[in-house]
C-alpha cells in the first residue's frame, strides 16, 4: 500500500493541500504539511544519473586541496614540500571560531604549496597543498572511534565535529561544529534533516539516502543529542520514492533494536510535493512547521537547524568510525556523458578524472556546470579539483542548456513577483539594481533573495534577473565594508584625541607646577642678589628689559623685505599677463613696468635696512651670538639632512622606473651627502665651542637669576632630543630588519651613537639638576621689604594671564559637559526609537565623558596654581610659600602627577561615583531600549499586509538594540559587583 501510494505520489506533481488530505487519511498523528508563495516546476531530469548505484571513484593519482573550502577564514598549512602524509592526517589548521581544517584525502607527498585555480564563480586562485599519490597504498591517519558515543560528554563530540573539518555540504560549507553550539544562544525545538534536493539533475542526497538510511539515523542522533530537540523531521520530496522506503525501513529497524536506548525525539519522514527551491532552507522550515525565518534572521532565530544528508553522514563517519572529512558524493550527469552516475569522491580529485568515469561522448562537452542549471556556475576547465561544497558536475549538450538569450526590456509582466520564494518583489529590485539605488534595494530586503533563479526562469524578457541581484549584493558589501573601516578608523581617531587631549592636561599640569616651582625659585634669588646689590640687580633689569628690542627690530625689517618680494613678484606676474595676452595698451604695459621697477627699489631698500639692522644687532649683542648660530646651524643641518633623503629617494625611483639621468642623481645624493657632512661638522664644533663658554659664561654671571632654569630646560631639551633620535633609530633598523633593504651596519651604528649621546644628555642633565638645587639651597635667606616690593610690582603685570586662562579653561569644560548631554541625549533617543547604532552612541558618549575629565582636570589644576601663586603678591615682607608636596597615600587628580591631589578613599569614591552614573545611563537605555522593542512588536500585531515586512524589520532592529544594552548593562554590573 505504501509503494502504490508512493508511485501516485511521483505520477502527478500535488498541490499542498493534496498533500495534506492524503495524510490526513494515513492518520491523525501524521505531520502536516504546509505550502510557501511561489514556486516553479522545471523539468526535472534525475532519471538520467538515479538508476545507476552509487560507486567509490577509484584513487586519484593527485589530489589539489584549497585551503579555503568553507564559509569563514581560512585554514593554515602545517606541512612542507617534501612531507609525507597519510590518508585523513591534519595538513591546515583552522583559524579563528568560523574556520575548518583540512585533511590529506590521499597517502603520498607534499609537492607545492602555490596559488590554484579553484572552483568558484569568481574564477580566482587561492592557496592550495597539492599532494601526489605513494604508490598504491592508502595508508590511514584516523581519529579515535567512538561506537559508543552516548558515553561522550557533548563538549567533546563537538570539537571531534571540529577535529574532523565536517562542514556543510548543501550550501555554503559552514562549519557543523559551530551549527552544534547552536542552544547556547537559542531554544532549539526542531532538528529538520533537508533531504528535498528540489534543484534539477541532482541527485547525489537521494543515492546518499537509499545507499546509507541506517548512518544517517545514527549521525541525527549525534546532532539531537547536541541540540536538544523535541522532534526530528525528515523533509523529502515525492520524487524519491526509494529513499523514503529506506529511510522509513531503518527508523523501524532503529526503534526494534532493544540493545541501545529509546529514541529521545520524535523521528518522521514527512513527504513534500516536488516544487522548486522547496530544498531551500527557508522554504523547507515553511513547509514543515508553518514557520517564517525573519528578514536577514537565521533557522534558530524560529527554533529550527536544519543539515544536509552529506553533512549528517559525515558526522557519523566522524564521531563512530574517526574519519575526517575528506571524501564526498558527487553527481555525474548531463546529456553530454554517456555513463551518467554518482561516485563517492576524494576531495581534490581533478573534475577531469572524474567525467572520464562517465564517458563523456564523442561530440563534446558543451557546457560545464557545477551545481545545477538554476543554482549552479559555469566553469572555465576541468582541470579544477572538487571540494566540500561540490555536490554536482553537469555536463551539458548545446540543446540541453542553451546560450542565454538575448535580453530585452521589462513588460512588466509580474510574472516574477508570482514565482519568487521569498515573497519580494523582484522587477523593483531589477530596477533599483540596474540603476545602482542599493539603499532602496536594502529597503526592499534584497537580502532574502536566496538566487534560487526561479524569477529568471519565468522572465519573459529573458533579463538575468538573478546576475543583477549578485552585483548589487556585491555592491552593497563593499560599501559596508568601506564604511566598517571607516567607522574604526573614527573610533581610532576620536579615542585618540581623547587620549591626546588627557596626556596634554597632565603635561601643561606638570609645566605649571615647573613653572610655580621656578618662579619661587627665582624669586627667592632675586630678592637675595637684591639685597646684597641693589644696584646692580636693577641695572641688570634694565639691561635684560633693553635686549628684546635688537630682535623685534629684525623681526619687523624680515616681514618688510618679504612683503617687498611678494609686491615684487606679484608685479612680475601681472606684467607677464598683460604682455602674453596682447591685449593691453601701451600704455598699460608702461605703468606695469615702472610698478615693478618701484616694488624692485623697495625690496632693495628693504633688504638694505635688514642688512644694517642684522650688523647693529650682532655687534651690540654678542652675548646671544652663539645660540642664534648654534640654532642656524641646526637649521641648515635639518636642511642638508631632508636635501639628501630627497636626492636618495629621486635617484631610487629613478632606478627602479629605469627613467630619468641616473648619473646626474647620483652626482646630486654625493653633494647633498657632502653638504650634509659640512653642516655637521660646522654644528659639532660650535657645540663644542658653546660647551666650553658655557662653564665661564655660569660663572660670570652668579646674580643673574634665569641662568640655571635656561640651561635645565635646554637641557632636558636636549635629553628629550636624544631619546626621540634613538626611537626612531631603532625603528628604522628594526624596519630595515624585517624588509630586508637597506645598510644594517650603518643603521646599527646609528642606533648605538644615538644611545650614546642620550646617555650624556642625561648626564649632563642630572649634573645640572644637583647643582640648581645646591644653588637653592645656598641662597635662601631674609627677603629685603624693597627686593619683596620689587618682586610684587614685577608679579603684578603677570596677573591677568592665570585668569584668561582659567576663563578658556572654564569655557573648555562647560563645551565638553555639553557635548556629553547632547550624547546621552542622542543614546536615550536612539534607544527609544530603537533606530540607529546604538554601540556608536555608547562609544561616542564614553569619548565626550573622556574629555569633560580632561577638561576638569586641567581646570581644577589651574585654579589650584592661582590660589598658591597669589600669595606672592599680597605685599611687602611676606615670604613666598613653598610648593606643598603631596601626602603620603595620595596621587594626581585623575591620572595626572600636578599639584592638585587626591586621597586613595577620594579617589575610590569618585570612581564609585563614575560607575553608578554609568550604571543609571545604562539602566536608562535598557529600559528604553525595551519600551522601544514592546512599541515595535505591537505595532507589527496591528499592522497591514503592506507594512508588515517594515515592521517586521523594525522589531528585529530594535530586538537587536536591547541585546546589545543587556549586554553593556551586564558588563557594568559586573564591575559594580566587583567592586
Amino acid at each position: 500500500m505504501v509503494l502504490s501510494l508512493l508511485k501516485s505520489m511521483v505520477t502527478s506533481s500535488r498541490s499542498a493541500a493534496t498533500a495534506e488530505a492524503e495524510h490526513t487519511q494515513k492518520g491523525q498523528d501524521a505531520p502536516r504539511v504546509f505550502d510557501f508563495h511561489g514556486g516553479i516546476h522545471p523539468p526535472e531530469h534525475k532519471a538520467l544519473s538515479n538508476r545507476a548505484p552509487l560507486v567509490a571513484a577509484p584513487l586519484p593519482r593527485e589530489v589539489v586541496l584549497p585551503l579555503s573550502q568553507h564559509i569563514g577564514a581560512p585554514a593554515q598549512p602545517l606541512v612542507e614540500i617534501g612531507q609525507r602524509v597519510k590518508t585523513g592526517e591534519l595538513i591546515a589548521r583552522a583559524q579563528g571560531m568560523i574556520s575548518a581544517p583540512v585533511h590529506a584525502s590521499i597517502t603520498g607527498v607534499v609537492t607545492a604549496i602555490e596559488p590554484r585555480q579553484i572552483p568558484h564563480v569568481s574564477g580566482l586562485e587561492d592557496l592550495c597543498i597539492v599532494i601526489e599519490r605513494e604508490g598504491e597504498i592508502d595508508e590511514w591517519a584516523r581519529l579515535e572511534a567512538w561506537r559508543d558515543w552516548r558515553q561522550q560528554e557533548a563538549q567533546d563530540l563537538i570539537q571531534r565535529l571540529q577535529d574532523a573539518g565536517v562542514v556543510g555540504q548543501g550550501g555554503a560549507g559552514f562549519p557543523s561544529a559551530v551549527k552544534a553550539r547552536v542552544r547556547e544562544r537559542h531554544a532549539i525545538d526542531t532538528l529538520i534533516l533537508n533531504a528535498a534536493e528540489c534543484e534539477p539533475y541532482i541527485t547525489a542526497d537521494d543515492l546518499t539516502m537509499r545507499t546509507h538510511p541506517e548512518a544517517l539515523i545514527e549521525g541525527l542522533e549525534i546532532l539531537a543529542s547536541l541540540i536538544g530537540p523535541e522532534c526530528i523531521l525528515i523533509g523529502i520530496e515525492d520524487n524519491k520514492p526509494e529513499a523514503v522506503i529506506a529511510l522509513e525501513q531503518a527508523i523501524r529497524a532503529r526503534r526494534a533494536d532493544k540493545r541501545l536506548p529509546p529514541l529521545d525525539s520524535r523521528l518522521e519522514v514527512v513527504v513534500v510535493p516536488t516544487k522548486y527551491p522547496s530544498g531551500g532552507e527557508k522554504q523547507l522550515i515553511k513547509l514543515l512547521t508553518d514557520r517564517e525565518v525573519p528578514s536577514r534572521g537565521l533557522p534558530a532565530d524560529v527554533g529550527v537547524v536544519v543539515h544536509n544528508p552529506g553533512t549528517v553522514r559525515a558526522v557519523q563517519r566522524a564521531v563512530c568510525f574517526g574519519e575526517p572529512m575528506i571524501s564526498r558524493v558527487v553527481t555525474l550527469t548531463g546529456e553530454a556523458l554517456q555513463h551518467p552516475h554518482n561516485v563517492e569522491a576524494r576531495l581534490g580529485t581533478s573534475i577531469a578524472d572524474l567525467l572520464r568515469l562517465a564517458a563523456p561522448a564523442p561530440t563534446g562537452i558543451a557546457r560545464l556546470v557545477m551545481g545545477g542549471p538554476m543554482m549552479g556556475f559555469t566553469l572555465e576547465s576541468d582541470a579544477l579539483p572538487i571540494i566540500k561544497t561540490t555536490n554536482c558536475l553537469l555536463a551539458s549538450s548545446p540543446e540541453s542548456l542553451p546560450a542565454p538569450a538575448v535580453e530585452q526590456p521589462c513588460i512588466r509582466c509580474g510574472m516574477c513577483e508570482q514565482a519568487c520564494p521569498a515573497e519580494l518583489l523582484p522587477q523593483q529590485l531589477y530596477w533599483f539594481s540596474k540603476a545602482r539605488e542599493f539603499d532602496k534595494a536594502e529597503l526592499y530586503n534584497l537580502a532574502d533573495c536566496i538566487e534560487c533563479g526561479a524569477c529568471s526562469y519565468v522572465c519573459p524578457s529573458q533579463i538575468p534577473l538573478v546576475q543583477y541581484y549578485r552585483f548589487a549584493k556585491g555592491e552593497i558589501r563593499s560599501a559596508q565594508h568601506e564604511a566598517r573601516k571607516s567607522e574604526r578608523a573614527r573610533h581610532r581617531f576620536e579615542f585618540k584625541q581623547a587620549r591626546m587631549a588627557r596626556e596634554e592636561a597632565e603635561k601643561e599640569a606638570k609645566r605649571q607646577q615647573r613653572a610655580q616651582a621656578a618662579q619661587k625659585s627665582a624669586a627667592a634669588r632675586a630678592d637675595a642678589g637684591a639685597a646684597a646689590d641693589t644696584t646692580s640687580a636693577s641695572a641688570s633689569t634694565t639691561a635684560a628689559a633693553a635686549q628684546p628690542a635688537p630682535a623685534t627690530d629684525i623681526k619687523a625689517f624680515k616681514t618688510a623685505r618679504a612683503a617687498a618680494n611678494i609686491a615684487l613678484k606679484k608685479a612680475e606676474k601681472a606684467l607677464k599677463a598683460a604682455q602674453d595676452g596682447g591685449e593691453s595698451s601701451e600704455d598699460d604695459i608702461a605703468k606695469l613696468e615702472a610698478n615693478v621697477t618701484a616694488a624692485k627699489a623697495k625690496l632693495a631698500s628693504a633688504e638694505s635696512a635688514l642688512k644694517a639692522a642684522s650688523e647693529a644687532s650682532e655687534s651690540a649683542a654678542p652675548a646671544a651670538a652663539p645660540a642664534a648660530d648654534l640654532k642656524a646651524l641646526k637649521t641648515a643641518r635639518a636642511a642638508a639632512n631632508i636635501a639628501v633623503k630627497k636626492a636618495e629617494k629621486a635617484l631610487k625611483t629613478a632606478q627602479d622606473s629605469g627613467e630619468g639621468d641616473i648619473p646626474a642623481l647620483e652626482t646630486s645624493v654625493a653633494e647633498a651627502k657632502a653638504r650634509l657632512a659640512k653642516a655637521e661638522g660646522d654644528l659639532k664644533a660650535a657645540s663644542e665651542a658653546s660647551e666650553s663658554a658655557a662653564p665661564a659664561a655660569a660663572s660670570a654671571s652668579a646674580t643673574g637669576a634665569a641662568a640655571p632654569a635656561a640651561d635645565l630646560k635646554a637641557l632636558k631639551t636636549a635629553r628629550a632630543a636624544a631619546n626621540i633620535a634613538v626611537k626612531k633609530a631603532e625603528k628604522a633598523l628594526k624596519t630595515a630588519q624585517d624588509s630586508g633593504e637597506g645598510d644594517i651596519p650603518a643603521l646599527e651604528a646609528s642606533v648605538t651613537e644615538a644611545k650614546s649621546r642620550l646617555a650624556k644628555a642625561e648626564g649632563d642633565l642630572k649634573a645640572a639638576t644637583d647643582a640648581a638645587g645646591a644653588a637653592q639651597g645656598a641662597d635662601k635667606g631674609p627677603v629685603a621689604s624693597a627686593a619683596a616690593g620689587s618682586t610684587a610690582n614685577a608679579a603684578a603685570p603677570a596677573a591677568a594671564a592665570p585668569s584668561a586662562d582659567i576663563k578658556a579653561l572654564k569655557t573648555a569644560r562647560a563645551a565638553a559637559n555639553i557635548a556629553v548631554k547632547k550624547a546621552e541625549k542622542a543614546l536615550a533617543r536612539a534607544s527609544e526609537s530603537g533606530e540607529g547604532d546604538i554601540e556608536d552612541l555608547q562609544t561616542l558618549l564614553a569619548t565626550a565623558q573622556e574629555n569633560l575629565r580632561a577638561a576638569e582636570v586641567r581646570l581644577n589644576s589651574a585654579q589650584a596654581g592661582s590660589t598658591e601663586a597669589s600669595p606672592a603678591a599680597k605685599g611687602a615682607g611676606e615670604l613666598i610659600p613653598e610648593t606643598p608636596k603631596p601626602a603620603a597615600g595620595s596621587v594626581g587628580r585623575g591620572s595626572m602627577a600636578s599639584n592638585v591631589t587626591l586621597s586613595q578613599d577620594e579617589i575610590e569614591a569618585s570612581r564609585a561615583e563614575n560607575l553608578a552614573k554609568r550604571h543609571k545611563q545604562v539602566s536608562i537605555a535598557v529600559k528604553a531600549a525595551e519600551a522601544a522593542h514592546r512599541k515595535a512588536e505591537a505595532a507589527l500585531s496591528e499592522a497591514d499586509d503592506e507594512n508588515r515586512q517594515r515592521l517586521a524589520t523594525k522589531v528585529d532592529r530594535t530586538r537587536r538594540n536591547l541585546e546589545h544594552a543587556r549586554e553593556s548593562l551586564a558588563e557594568v554590573q559586573a564591575l559594580v559587583d566587583a567592586q
